[in-house]
Parts: structure tokens; sequence; C-alpha cells
């Protein structure tokens, strides 16, 4: 079954394959050779490229996984032990917010890996091929087939005619090519076993979150990992055809590769590398950013009288910074609602306090979530200081007060000037001297009665 799914995949390696030779043809020659034994390495290395986005995507998502640990973990403690299906359900919704909040999901760190698998089984099963091909014997799931794409019977036998060190590339270990082909397998499969055994030691080393508990079994499976993997590529290595080795070696050469340049730019937060990294690139900042935000501050208070000034000193200080913290890699993509000030503010304290995180695209994440939850604060706090809208009830009370208030006023002034008050004053000019009291009271800083509290 599996065949049949990778085929579509194999014919187009194949083409792909023929390609390349032809390109290199032009500089080694045609027909069997170095050619196609190049061509090899290039197709794997082409093929490697290609994918390397997905293998980025595939980083950054498990680096996501990992930032939410803390917060998953509550939440799968919080319904510790609860069975129920209002329960369950209410633990897959808090959990799947979690993952929308953080722009991550477990999936998004499977999904890169799963879309590689194909690519790099049609291309194993490419150069499996060549040996079936050459003796047309190569079949499908009971079906016969003449050739893979491109390669016919004639290409694969031109294929198989190249040679590593006297061996041809269908060849296995157990063909009998002599002293110098038993020396071309030894060479081979030393070399894919000892880059498979330092890419894992060093991802282990360098790459993983120490494990203070020797016992636990994480770190047991992972050093059993280390040396049981390049054991079982022994054992393959020497059931594998040499065009196969040839694709082997160069893969985990890649792969040794790969993971040195992921330790060096990309590594796992809390993983040794990620420490070392985020010191590194802490000295660097603060080496200019220290003495740049120090005459920032001295400019600053020397324009505390004029708004025009600072706002154009921030944006001036602003694309300054940004344009130095490139080279630390500082995400820059700040929030819409934050003002200039306050992104001034944010490389300002990177100057000055200790780094615990690399400022990147997940610590940028951070600052927006903590700058919406600032502002939905500040949005709530203001729909609390707002007036509380009064109902026609309330209204028509607070207006029969005011109107008491203002013929008690009536009566205190003109007791004060020895007169009668004016009972028959128009409601006109109630509600005007009603009105200049209320301005009065405004001026002098009075508050309204509160009508719940009559």
């Amino acid at each position: 079954m599996w065949e049949k799914v990778l085929h579509p995949f194999a014919v187009a390696i194949a083409w792909l394959w023929v390609k390349i030779h032809d390109v290199l043809s032009l500089v080694v020659g045609s027909g069997s050779g170095i050619g196609w034994v190049l061509s090899i390495v290039v197709l794997t290395l082409f093929v490697r490229v290609l994918i390397l986005p997905l293998f980025l995507k595939q980083i950054k998502s498990a680096r996501g996984m990992q930032a939410v640990q803390p917060e998953l973990q509550k939440i799968q403690a919080k319904y510790k032990g609860k069975t129920d299906t209002v329960s369950r359900q209410r633990m897959a919704e808090e959990t799947q917010a979690l993952y929308k909040k953080h722009g991550t999901s477990p999936f998004a760190s499977c999904l890169p890996l799963l879309v590689q698998m194909p690519i790099l089984f049609a291309l194993y099963r490419a150069i499996f091929a060549i040996k079936p091909l050459m003796q047309g014997t190569y079949s499908i799931g009971g079906t016969h087939y003449d050739a893979l794409g491109p390669i016919t019977k004639a290409v694969a036998t031109e294929i198989d005619g190249s040679t590593v060190l006297g061996v041809p590339l269908s060849h296995t270990i157990r063909d009998g090519d002599g002293g110098l082909g038993l020396f071309a397998f030894v060479v081979m499969i030393v070399l894919m076993v000892v880059m498979q055994f330092l890419s894992i030691r060093l991802s282990m080393t360098k790459n993983m979150p120490p494990q203070a508990d020797p016992n636990n079994p994480m770190v047991r499976s992972q050093k059993m990992m280390m040396y049981l993997m390049p054991a079982m590529f022994i054992f393959t290595g020497l059931a594998f055809q040499m065009g196969l080795l040839v694709y082997m070696v160069t893969t985990t050469a890649w792969s040794w590769g790969q993971q040195v340049w992921t330790i060096k730019f990309m590594p796992t937060p809390g993983a040794p590398a990620y420490k070392e990294l985020v010191s590194k690139r802490e000295r660097a900042y603060k080496e200019w950013a220290k003495p740049f935000f120090s005459d920032y501050d001295r400019e600053r208070s020397e324009l505390e009288g004029s708004p025009e000034q600072v706002d154009e000193l921030n944006e001036g200080t602003l694309a300054e910074a940004q344009r130095r913290a490139k080279g630390q890699k500082v995400a820059s993509d700040f929030p819409e609602v934050m003002g200039t000030g306050e992104k001034v503010s944010v490389y300002r304290n990177l100057a000055n306090q200790e780094w615990t995180v690399l400022p990147d695209e997940m610590w940028m994440r951070g600052v927006k979530r903590a700058t919406e939850k600032t502002q939905a604060q500040r949005a709530q706090q203001a729909g609390r200081e707002q007036p509380r809208r009064l109902s026609r009830e309330q209204r028509r009370q607070q207006a029969l007060r005011e109107e008491e208030e203002a013929r008690q006023a009536e009566r205190r002034e003109a007791r004060k000037a020895g007169s009668k008050p004016a009972s028959n004053l128009t409601p006109e000019e109630i509600e005007r001297r009603r009105q200049e009291r209320r301005q009065a009271r405004r001026k002098q800083g009075k508050k309204k009665p509160n009508p719940s509290q009559e």
C-alpha cells in the first residue's frame, strides 16, 4: 500500500535526479561514472534545501509547544481525576484556547515532519529501484513496471555502472567486491554511524534542557537512543546498496550540519546552548544600548516642557534603536496601539535589565499579550469611571430635588434680605437659578448628590 502511495513521489524524484545528472554531465561527462554518484549527493542536498522551510517551521512550533507547557500542566492538574463528560469538554476547550492564545498546537509541530517523510521515502525508493529496474523485476503491489519515470532499464544499467572505489551503486557488502570494496563499505558505514552519533550527542548535551535526576525515564531513554540509533545504522548499513549508502552518508552529514546550525541560531529554550546565545546577544546589545539610552535620558530630561520636541526625540531614537537592534535579532513588530515612547521604553528596558529569554518572535508575542491585557484593563477602568446612566424615574426624582433646593435657596435669600420669599416665581426663573447654582457648584468642585443615597 505504502509503495503505491509513494510511487508518484518517487517518479517526481526520478525526474529531478535525471535532470540534475544532465546538468552535471556538462562538466563531468555523460554515461556511467562519477556523474551519477555526484547526482545522488546533489539530489539529496537539493531535496533537503527544498524542505528546509518545513524544518524551520517545525522548530518554531516545537518551541511554541514548550512555551505553553507550564500553563498546559496547570490545566491538566485542574481537571486531574475528573472523567465526566463536562469536565473533559471544558478541559479540551481551555486547552484549545491556550493553543490559540500562543498561536501553536501539537499538530503544528508534527505537520512539517509528516510532509517531509513522503519526500524522503520517495528519494529512498528511487535509489532502491535501480537494481530491480536493471534486472527487469521492478514491481509495486504485484504490478510490473518497466521504468520509474525517466529511469528505464538502460538508464538504470548506466547508473549501476557508476562505482564508488570500484563498487557498483546497486551492490551490497555481501556481493563480494574484494578488499577495496569491503573497505569502501566500511568507510561509508563508519562515516554514517559517527555523524549520527555526534548529531544525537550534540542535541542531548547542548540543545535539551538539563534533567537533574539521572534516573528520570526521559534521561535514560535519551542516553539509550544516543547509542541505539548508531547501532541500528550499522546493521541497516550492512544491507544497504552502495547508492543508498551514498544517500545516507549525505543526508546524515546534512542532519549533523543542520543540528550545529540549529544549536547556534535556534536552540531550545532552557537548553545550555540557548542560555549561551541569550548571554551573547545580551552583551552585544548592551554594549551599544547603554550609552545610547544614557544620552537619550539626558536629552529627554532637558525637554520636559516641550511635548513636541519630546515626540521628535522619541521618533529619532526609535528609528536608530531598531536599526541597531537588528544585529541582535530583536523583534520589532510591536502592537499598533503602542506609542513611540512606549516602544522606546521597551528597547531602553532591554539595555538595563537582565535577559532571561531572547527578544525574538515568541518574546514579542508576550509583549503583544501584555499590551492587549493593559488595554482591556484601561477600557474596563474607563467604563467604571463613566457616569451611570439614570433611568426616567431617577431623572424625575432628581428634577424634583433640584426644584426643592431652589425654593429653599430662595427662602434663605429672602430671610437675609428681610422680605418674604418669592413664592410666585415662574418655573422659567426657578430653572434659570437652578442652572446658575449648578454651574457654581461645578466651578467650586462640588459633587452632585448621589440619587441612590436618598
